[in-house]
């Protein structure tokens, strides 16, 4: 009768463990019956075989499967992003994938672990993990075919504790997790709702009314509170925005300062790719047909001090220039400094 149910109507039976499939040299094996750790010796790493009846007894009772990846069908990077984008992280990083991966969104299925945030710099450190579709596209195929649904792709190895619970599939794509009590949940609730049924066939009218009044008092005071509240958010809003505001102003006036200076003491034959200020540091990243006249330029400005260079010159032949990479502190003022 079981097999004659439809999928969705099977899976509120399902009573199993949580299943664990390894994805190896493009072969699907049982590592056991369930991520509690407990080893199926007769299953334990071997090949699946959908017709036997032992493997598939396992796939079809179990209350939630993750297929596991081998090493070499993922990738992870290191990824720095707004503190303002967590919101929307993962829609922000489907924009950016292009540009921090050499794949498009389409092309991969891809999760993330916020390792830090920095709210002094206002930043997020991510650790972006990703699989190509077409690396793990046969695996998922396998399991389509045989009707077998998956609800969390990852990696096998734990190369960092906080990606132990990554899901690189896709949300829509999940299936929600069957739990063995959910027969057990379903008989409560019958039974609870019978003793609500039956509490409202007795004689109940003073107690109802007592309950309307309280009711018509509660919406009263949610009133009230629900205007303090929008009040109360109003007033922080603005005084965020105030602060934003005056960060901003004062921020960008000392890099137009400093952009002022560079572009009046760097030479012609200078050119600047790459400009960031970091920690009171200017780092100047860009290619010169003299690279060590660039010190004594810029140790003659009186908003810079301890003028190196960050990494060695190299040549580029193309255009018989230098690629430089030169670091100096900011002179520090009086004011700031108090």
């Amino acid at each position: 009768m079981a097999a004659l149910m439809p999928e969705r109507m099977r899976a509120l039976f399902r009573s199993g463990k949580p299943a664990q499939l390894l994805y190896q040299d493009e072969s699907l094996r049982i590592v056991n019956q369930g991520l509690s750790g407990e080893e199926v010796v007769e299953n334990y790493l071997r090949v699946i075989d959908f017709n036997d009846p032992e493997h598939k007894r396992v796939l079809t009772s179990a209350s939630e499967i993750r297929l596991c990846l081998e090493r070499k069908k993922y990738l992870f990077k290191k990824v720095t992003l707004p503190i303002e984008t967590e919101e929307n992280l993962r829609e922000v990083l489907a924009f950016e994938m292009d540009r921090q991966t050499p794949f498009s969104p389409d092309q991969v299925y891809y999760d993330y672990v916020i390792n830090a945030r920095d709210r002094q710099n206002r930043s997020l450190d991510i650790t972006l993990i990703l699989a190509p579709v077409d690396k793990i596209s046969m695996a998922l195929q396998q399991l389509e075919e045989n009707n077998i649904q998956i609800n969390a792709i990852s990696p096998c190895e734990e190369i960092d504790p906080n990606l132990n619970e990554v899901n690189l599939l896709p949300p829509e794509k999940r299936e929600k997790p069957h739990k063995r009590y959910r027969l057990v949940n379903m008989a409560l609730f019958l039974f609870v709702s019978l003793l609500l049924i039956g509490n409202l066939v007795l004689p109940v009218w003073q107690k109802s009314q007592l309950v309307k009044q309280l009711d018509g008092e509660l919406e009263q005071h949610k009133a009230q509170a629900s205007e303090v509240v929008a009040l109360r958010d109003k007033v922080n809003s603005a005084k965020q925005q105030n602060r934003f505001l005056d960060e901003k102003k004062q921020t960008s006036l000392q890099v137009l300062d400093i952009l002022l200076e560079l572009t009046l003491l760097l030479p012609d034959d200078t050119w600047v790719s790459n400009f960031e200020i970091r920690d009171k540091t200017v780092h100047l990243h860009g290619q010169s047909v003299a690279s060590a006249t660039l010190i004594p330029i810029l140790e003659t400005s009186k908003l810079f001090e301890n003028v190196t260079f960050r990494s060695p010159v190299t040549q580029n032949k193309k255009n018989n220039t230098e690629r430089f990479h030169i670091s100096a502190d900011l002179v520090v003022s009086q004011e700031e400094k108090g």
